[in-house]
């Protein structure tokens, strides 16, 4: 489950929030600060978001890039004002929270993914958390989960039909209806310059630009699309677990996703019994993969080997590899998507 964090960590993870919304609504075009919208941030940004983004507007009417740099310094100054001890451990000499003075950094936008379902959580607010909870509660099926989170995964933008023939398809799903609709919002306003993504529903904004398969505009017209937790959490880690799956079907095996309530993103069962357990990771910084890597574990589901796999394009990048090699300690073998398969087979010879 998820694991606890201290005040100062918290402060961290909203402020790299912050500013992965801040710089997806700069690129919008939008005003930095909405004053009667959603601020995932604390209280003291608001001031500075506030009057960074006027000076931006009285500048010479147009919201310039460098000015995020102004806004991080403001912000860092708001948050030490809160937690006069936070200024330290947050400043990675790996990468900073701004990178090229236009988008924020990967280690800012992993920060803001990873973590923003684990704040919903301390919050009471995640629908995944109370969805685990009403399947223990009613006594569903454990597939229950399973059914629910692929329906999200492979239906950013769902119609009122395809909710419909889920239901019928799948009765258990009627006693939490209402966190599938939590998933979802009504369908934000798009153009030209304001797109959103086909594949994971979000904006086409910096935060997914490295994304395998995502980026890829949707070109008709939708009434609701995922809030922005759903696309950070659940719909973009869930393109390479999906894909992995598709993958390995075809290869005549028996996987399951997210098995036993998601104690693994993939259980793989071979013709003489054999399992193995994989953990899927889509993470653009190797130093936050590593450090994530070196506490995480794959629990018991009956496995007799455990992977995390990493995509291709990512492992490619020679100096990630260099990172991730330096920092990575822990016991389970990493390897990339092509590097699983080719095992498959060979354990299928």
């Amino acid at each position: 489950m998820t694991e606890k964090h201290t005040e100062e960590e918290i402060l961290f993870i909203k402020l790299c929030k912050g500013l992965v919304e801040i710089c997806d609504r700069i690129n919008r075009g939008e005003p930095a600060y909405l004053v009667n919208d959603y601020q995932p941030f604390p209280q003291p940004l608001y001031e500075a978001f506030e009057q960074l983004s006027i000076k931006w507007i009285l500048r010479d009417e147009k919201m310039r890039h460098p000015s995020i740099l102004n806004m991080v310094e403001a912000a860092r100054h708001s948050v030490e004002a809160v937690e006069p001890d936070f200024c330290q451990w947050v400043d990675f000499p790996d990468e900073p929270l701004i990178e090229d003075m236009i988008q924020p950094s990967e280690e800012c936008e992993d920060f803001a993914s990873d973590y923003s379902l684990s704040l919903e959580i301390d919050n009471n607010q995640s629908y995944i958390l109370r969805l685990m909870d009403e399947i223990k509660k009613y006594d569903l099926p454990l597939q229950t989960y399973t059914i629910f989170r692929r329906f999200i995964a492979e239906n950013p933008f769902p119609s009122e039909f395809d909710q419909a023939l889920l239901l019928d398809k799948h009765p258990e799903i009627e006693r939490v209806k209402d966190l599938l609709e939590e998933a979802y919002q009504p369908a934000p306003p798009q153009s030209h310059d304001m797109g959103l993504c086909k594949k994971c529903g979000g904006y086409l904004d910096c935060a997914a630009r490295e994304i395998n398969e995502c980026c890829e505009p949707l070109e008709q017209k939708v009434d609701k699309s995922p809030i922005i937790d759903t696309v950070y959490c659940l719909i973009r880690p869930s393109l390479i677990e999906l894909r992995l799956a598709k993958i390995i079907k075809e290869m005549g095996l028996e996987v399951e996703l997210w098995p036993e309530l998601d104690k693994a993103d993939l259980k793989i069962t071979f013709p003489d019994g054999k399992i193995w357990a994989i953990d899927a990771k889509d993470w653009g910084s190797a130093t936050r993969l590593a450090r994530k890597l070196n506490q995480d574990k794959i629990p018991d589901i009956g496995q007799s080997q455990s992977f995390f796999v990493v995509p291709d394009y990512r492992l490619k990048k020679l100096q990630d590899q260099a990172i991730f090699k330096s920092k990575y300690q822990g016991n389970i073998e990493v390897i990339s998507e092509s590097e699983l398969i080719k095992r498959i087979k060979k354990e299928l010879k």
